[in-house]
């Protein structure tokens, strides 16, 4: 996927003295390639929909150019495939194993070896005279392989022949298991992608720095242009590093699995007691050189022929690889047609992470139940390494590049990680969970759903980054204070009483959005709270023990209704005075203090569960903080309808009335706000809880044997089929209907969406001043040229047309008052058409200088203004809104005005940009 990328820049290249096609539309959205990121960022996020419609328009050679170019490096990548092997038969002077022996024997001996290993007859034995070692090599393509022996191995033959066997047998292994065509097709795709693809690149981006350095480039993107390009020369050598580390472990990889194909053929383990060199670089260090090795080392060797099991555990680098691949997934992915917008990179990503994650962990947990003494895969390590890939991704692939390499708020990459942990201890722990079911139909179902709930949550944290949480670590929570003077203006009230409950919200609000936001999401909370219990009825024996879950869920319960009447109660001293005051900023902050107090106790339950359990911890603590959640709804409801009632816990009423409607409402707003990114936060919770439950039982002091043990507990007995189906009655009906209920208007939460991003765009669209003035020039240009100028020619056009209508209208005879007929449906749709026209020019990009920006506003607001009260005034009948026509006439004639003086303002506009984006005309 890089590849198409670096050859996209290699053979396109983008312009750096005028601004293209794409790099036109980001400019006349107001962005300054010297600028800050975060503020670049806001401007794409802020006029997604005009971007988006901009860059429809900007045609894709570039990208197709860099696609085309990464099919024919594929296949030249064919090409060396199939040519290293003839180079190395051409090279090496090797004899047939006919001209070194005196007989058949060893002929023979190999014909038997190459039956047993049930390789294709055609597989070549040669020998190398030249080579005195013990050893041997394997080389080939489509089929077509050479064994090669050294010298040293045939004469090894007469003195040690089941070493000879171990050799032989390991090269055969190698081809049974097609380890050279992956050896050789790594190497071929490898040499072609650094020759063809990454030197061109890291020599074209070195030269443009090397130029811009010596002050060669007058592109006005310098100095910013030499951070981004020094990010990616340091990106493109970290990408070298880390596929030399992933090439190097699948080779090592292979290497095991021949050893261990070679000892179930009838190898003898003597051939591998062998002593490792002796070192000269300290352990650390050598550790490290290891990693970069090939082969693995004879002792490492040695290891997993004694314990076959040791290979079936899950690789830290494997899964550190795997993350860093994803991370990068998702960011190259993106210059694929079709994937260049919306949540495609996530999924893809997901979608090709998952298997990995799921079938590594589902080995390593099988694996472990099989071997008596083993220590149970948990997932957490796994989880671990593969979101620190996640993270180092993040920086190879660009996440953070421009102008500023380090993250304003670095404890965001921390959801990375979380990203990985979460679904892989589920997927471990549920997988220990599936070992008992009995018949293949169940184990297959089960099997699917755990991988559709990893998927799921995968996919959901991967958009949440790359959605939300790349912002929030670029400093979008702490930046101009948008999102807090947009609450301001959604909930009016005395918001001077709450400041601190304000910045509080406005900083936890943005986190909690998407994940509550997604459907898919939320049936995956849904999924890991209640399939282990249907599992658990299903089944008994599954070692979730039920009966104590659910009681720490109801204590957990408990403490989130002493903390939802707390908060009420504290509330009460800043509750304003009059009904009105209190239905607003009183009313969200009240909501919110609900939410903390619900989300609080879930996560304190689930940690304490988590922290005491032993065995399926996780899913213990899920069901736990469910069992919380739907006792805080049912509390939340109360509280509502009986508002009024509680004396010093009312909220809103003075009176007492018991309205459930008002209950229902307030308890799904609540559900909306918390349902799903409660299940998730708890799930971290969880985590926390677990690491803190380990460290202490590690430090807690052992018994002396000379004191008694303590006795055997009594074994539990197991609940009645009635009552744990009525079990699932009770938490899965409820968690279904708040799930339904809370996505049910998806269609009308995306329309409020849209409308709360477009008053976000007006509100706080304050456009940053580009650096240098060449920047500023081309911004002018584009906003110019991308569409400002259409739609300024189009309402003068429409105000055109208004004005030649008025003078066909004058032009007519008066009637006998002495006053002019209007035809009131042409006026109506003429003053309609601009309007209209006002209206689609405020969907585009705002103009790109603040000196400007503020006029351009106004002046569209007024037109659109005047243009309504222009067709009120001339609306007849049922629709009129005015009493008497002297009215409509002087509505109608400051409409006129109204209309005039904004197009006046809107050509003012016009002559400041195309002074400012073509300054050489004053000077011609």
């Amino acid at each position: 996927m890089s590849s198409i990328t670096m050859l996209d820049t290699v053979l396109a290249p983008r312009p750096d003295d005028t601004p293209g096609d794409a790099l036109g539309c980001l400019l006349a959205a107001g962005v300054d390639p010297n600028g800050g990121n975060l503020d670049n960022l806001l401007l794409g996020v802020r006029h997604a929909t005009a971007l988006e419609t901009c860059m429809s328009g900007v045609p894709t050679v570039a990208n197709v150019k860099g696609l085309v170019a990464t099919f024919f490096l594929l296949a030249a990548a064919a090409v060396v495939y199939a040519w290293l092997p003839r180079r190395r038969d051409r090279k090496n002077r090797t004899v047939p194993v006919g001209t070194v022996s005196r007989d058949t024997s060893l002929q023979d001996e190999l014909a038997q070896l190459r039956e047993l290993s049930g390789t294709a007859p055609g597989v070549r034995f040669r020998v190398d005279p030249t080579r005195t070692t013990a050893g041997a090599v394997v080389y080939g393509s489509a089929g077509r392989y050479t064994v090669c022996l050294h010298a040293g191995l045939v004469a090894r033959r007469g003195t040690d022949p089941d070493g000879f066997r171990t050799v032989v047998l390991h090269e055969l292994a190698h081809i049974r298991n097609r380890d050279v065509d992956f050896a050789y097709g790594s190497t071929a795709l490898w040499r072609v992608f650094v020759v063809l693809a990454l030197l061109p690149y890291l020599f074209q981006q070195g030269r443009l720095l090397t130029n811009g350095l010596l002050g060669r480039n007058a592109s006005p993107f310098w100095p910013g242009a030499a951070s981004i390009i020094t990010y990616s020369l340091l990106s493109g050598l970290l990408l070298v590093a880390l596929v030399h580390l992933a090439r190097a472990d699948l080779l090592r990889r292979r290497e095991l699995h021949a050893d261990r194909q070679a000892v179930a053929w009838g190898a003898t383990l003597g051939g591998w007691d062998h002593p490792d060199p002796p070192g000269t670089v300290a352990t650390p260090l050598r550790r490290v050189i290891a990693l970069l090795r090939t082969h693995p080392r004879w002792a490492e060797r040695r290891r997993v022929l004694d314990d076959p099991g040791r290979m079936a555990r899950v690789s830290a680098l494997e899964m550190l690889l795997t993350g860093v691949g994803a991370s990068l997934l998702v960011h190259e992915v993106l210059v694929l047609p079709g994937l260049s917008g919306g949540t495609g990179g996530a999924f893809l990503t997901a979608l090709l992470v998952a298997p990995v994650l799921f079938l590594v962990l589902r080995r390593s947990v099988a694996s472990a139940a099989r071997s008596a003494g083993r220590r149970t895969e948990t997932g957490v390590r796994a989880g671990l390494w593969l979101g620190a890939g996640l993270v180092v991704g993040t920086f190879v692939g660009g996440g953070n590049s421009g102008t500023e390499w380090v993250i304003a708020q670095p404890v965001y990459l921390l959801a990375l990680v979380v990203t990985a942990v979460v679904p892989a201890v589920w997927t471990a722990q549920f997988c220990r969970l599936t070992l008992v079911l009995p018949g293949r139909l169940l184990r297959i179902a089960t099997v699917l759903l755990n991988f559709l709930v990893t998927l799921a949550l995968l996919w959901g944290g991967l958009l949440w980054w790359q959605s939300s949480g790349r912002a929030l670590a670029m400093g979008f929570a702490v930046h101009d204070g948008a999102l807090t003077a947009l609450i301001k203006e959604e909930f009016p009230g005395p918001w001077g009483l709450y400041p601190r409950d304000l910045s509080v919200i406005s900083a936890v609000s943005p986190v909690l959005m998407m994940l509550n936001k997604e459907v898919l999401l939320a049936a995956a909370a849904l999924l890991m709270s209640l399939v282990p219990l249907l599992l658990h009825v299903r089944v008994r024996g599954t070692g979730l023990r039920l009966r104590r879950t659910l009681m720490a869920g109801l204590a957990g319960g408990l403490v989130c209704w002493a903390g939802l009447a707390a908060a009420a109660y504290a509330l009460r001293a800043r509750r304003p005075v009059t009904f009105d005051q209190r239905t607003g900023a009183f009313q969200y902050v009240h909501m919110w203090w609900q939410i903390a107090a619900l989300m609080g106790a879930c996560l304190v339950t689930a940690s304490v569960v988590a922290g005491v359990s032993r065995r399926h911890w996780l899913l213990r603590a899920l069901l736990a903080a469910q069992v919380v959640q739907f006792m805080a709804y049912a509390a939340v409801f109360a509280l509502a309808a009986a508002d009024g009632c509680l004396g010093p816990l009312n909220k809103l009423g003075d009176r007492c009335h018991w309205l459930p409607e008002n209950g229902r409402i307030l308890a799904e707003l609540t559900a909306a706000q918390s349902l799903t990114a409660t299940v998730f936060l708890s799930a971290c919770a969880a985590l926390a809880g677990a690491a803190v439950g380990r460290i202490a039982h590690r430090h807690r002091p052992t018994a002396s044997p000379s004191q008694p043990s303590a006795q055997a507990s009594p074994e539990i007995r197991p609940w009645p089929a009635v009552l744990r189906r009525s079990t699932i009655l009770v938490l899965g009906v409820p968690a279904c209907l708040l799930t339904v209920l809370t996505h049910a208007d998806d269609a009308d939460s995306a329309q409020r969406s849209a409308v709360e991003n477009q008053r976000f765009a007006e509100l706080f669209d304050t456009p940053q001043t580009a650096r240098v003035a060449k920047v500023r020039e081309w911004q002018a240009a584009a906003w110019l040229g991308k569409g400002g100028l259409d739609r300024i020619g189009g309402m003068g056009d429409a105000f055109t047309a208004l004005g030649d209508a008025l003078t066909e209208a004058a032009e007519q005879e008066p009637d006998t008052n002495g006053k002019i007929r209007l035809d009131e449906t042409k006026f109506s749709r003429l003053c309609g058409t601009l309007g209209g026209r006002a209206a689609q020019a405020r969907k585009y990009f705002p103009v790109p200088f603040k000196e400007l920006q503020q006029p351009w506003s106004d002046a569209l607001r007024r037109l659109q203004s005047d243009s309504r009260t222009c067709q009120d005034a001339m609306a007849m009948g049922e629709d009129a809104k005015f009493a008497t026509n002297a009215e409509r006439g002087l509505r109608f004639q400051q409409s006129l005005d109204g209309m005039r003086a904004a197009m006046n303002a809107l050509t003012d506009v016009l002559q400041k940009l195309d002074a400012m984006a073509f300054p050489s005309k004053d000077g011609s």
